[in-house]
């Protein structure tokens, strides 16, 4: 009889042909094929020392109670000898900042259809008690239907449930200083602080750069005390949108996602009514009918 202690064997990776699509704060993200089915996926490496146990399975518990159209789909695990991932829905386009980057300022159409999809899946992030923290255009990603682009909310690394205490006070005020909202800087979050940044997206696909530049400092000044300017090219609707939901004070902005998302919405029509773009299939009826809410 062999009395050799068995070693434990690490599983064979189910999938293939990897391809570095993208590299995040916590690991890398790759495209890769399932062997058996050929489906497409996208896997989520996520670093022992940059993302340890107790970060990997809070953000597993957010995507599993996640099932939204404008939010990545979590799929399933896949760890092996290489690494552990999160298999998550590939999507196609990339994120919203490789588009804005190819594409330079973003029509404004199409602006405001991305960023109705976002707060489509912000409402339903919310609804499940999540804040996301760390909304901006590289935690956006991008599908392709027949209509056009559709955005996707990913990332749910920075992620807390409403009120949640934490220890880690500084990983309670580590965001993206661009888009953190001003109590994000002193570790205070909540569903208005996601309004914000999306606020401040907005802000940025309309006039073509951010309200507010510079270093971390700079921008914790900023976001506290600067004035927010709009040009006067700006519509007038979404001047009045972009500075509700950019308020210094959370009370102030909308009180929810699905708020603002009616407020985009009826600058779309009115910009859709004012270019005359096809008055029967407006860019209004289009995104209204396709979101799902809740």
């Amino acid at each position: 009889m062999n009395n050799e202690p068995s070693k434990y064997k690490q599983p064979e990776s189910k999938y293939c042909n990897l391809e570095l699509v993208g590299q995040g704060q916590f690991g890398r993200v790759f495209r890769a094929t399932h062997k058996i089915s050929g489906q497409v996926v996208a896997l989520k490496e996520l670093e022992k020392t940059r993302f340890p146990t107790a970060k990997f399975l809070r953000e597993i518990h957010f995507l599993l109670s996640l099932q939204h159209p404008n939010v990545v789909t979590f799929q399933g695990l896949e760890h092996t000898s290489t690494g552990r991932y999160l298999v998550m829905d590939y999507c196609e386009g990339g994120n919203l900042r490789s588009l804005m980057n190819l594409e330079g300022k973003l029509s404004l159409s199409l602006s405001l259809k991305l960023v109705i999809d976002i707060l489509a899946g912000l409402d339903h992030i919310h609804s499940c008690k999540i804040i996301h923290r760390d909304i901006k255009p590289e935690n956006i990603l991008l599908s392709v239907d027949t209509t056009g682009w559709i955005a996707r909310v990913s990332d749910f690394g920075m992620s807390r449930l409403n009120h949640e205490l934490c220890s880690d006070k500084q990983d309670d005020c580590a965001g993206s200083p661009a888009y953190m909202a001003p109590e994000r800087f002193y570790g205070q979050y909540s569903p208005a602080s996601d309004i914000y940044a999306v606020g401040v997206l907005l802000f940025e696909l309309v006039v073509g750069l951010r309200p507010f530049s510079g270093l971390p400092g700079e921008l914790l000044k900023a976001h506290i005390n600067q004035a927010l300017i709009l040009p006067e090219t700006v519509p007038f609707l979404l001047r009045s949108t972009i500075t509700k939901a950019m308020q210094k004070l959370p009370s102030h902005r909308f009180k929810s996602a699905i708020e603002m998302l009616k407020s985009v919405q009826l600058a779309a029509q009115v910009e859709v009514t004012n270019t005359s773009l096809t008055p029967t299939k407006s860019l209004f009826d289009l995104t209204f009918s396709s979101i799902e809410i809740g």
